[in-house]
């Protein structure tokens, strides 16, 4: 699933972050806002770890148009 929004930003040091994987959360609940993709079954996030700091973090990836 390729994303063209903005690039993630470190929350813990400011430095943009290295965008490595999407991955499908099963455990969200379609209440928690994000549509379920149905080709995965589940809530699609983008993993993001920062070249400065090494900190990860996720977030929901933006449905396709």
């Amino acid at each position: 699933m390729a994303t063209t929004r903005e690039k993630m930003i470190c929350p813990d040091c400011g430095v943009e972050m290295n965008h490595h994987a999407d991955k499908v959360d099963y455990s969200a609940e379609p209440e928690d806002g994000a549509p379920v993709d149905p080709a995965f079954g589940g809530i699609v996030e983008e993993a993001h770890t920062c070249p400065s700091c090494g900190r990860t973090h996720t977030r929901r990836a933006e449905a396709e148009a």
